[in-house]
């Protein structure tokens, strides 16, 4: 907008040159010059913003403990594989498969149980905020009914 004002102000300053009935002037005429500068002023909405995503409604879950029961499948494997659907149960409930002996945080190497002679099988997990890892454990594991070892 400011640029429109100023082109319309050059513009009739160069119109109006010559028609000065004052032809004895001795001073010369001056022409505005265009400048490179902007002025723009940013005016922020004047509403509230809505939030683009809805707040968590319960805290961040929180590592398992020694005693916790486990089920779903875990591949029989010391190479670390992704697994899904491993999830804390009752350790009376019928899909109970695994109970955490140890739970060692701030790690992903499931060769740290390897130090639990007890250990049957090893579980990471890792969580992560917006896709950024933010913790990780290793979960040392005895198996439960047929997953005993």
């Amino acid at each position: 907008m400011l640029g429109v004002a100023g082109a319309v102000l050059i513009a009739t300053l160069v119109l109006n040159q010559g028609d000065d009935d004052d032809t004895a002037s001795s001073t010369p005429p001056t022409h505005a010059t265009p400048s490179a500068l902007s002025e723009t002023t940013y005016e922020p909405p004047t509403a509230a913003p809505t939030p683009s995503a809805a707040a968590p409604t319960s805290a961040p879950p929180t590592p398992y403990t020694s005693g916790t029961c486990l089920n779903g499948t875990l591949p029989d494997s010391e190479t670390a594989q992704e697994v899904s659907g491993v999830e804390e149960v009752s350790c009376s409930a019928s899909d109970a498969h695994y109970r955490v002996i140890q739970t060692i945080p701030l790690t992903s190497d499931l060769s740290r149980c390897k130090d639990n002679p007890k250990t049957q099988y090893a579980f990471s997990y890792r969580y992560t905020l917006n896709g950024s890892t933010i913790n990780e454990y290793v979960y040392c594991l005895v198996g439960l009914g047929s997953y005993a070892r």
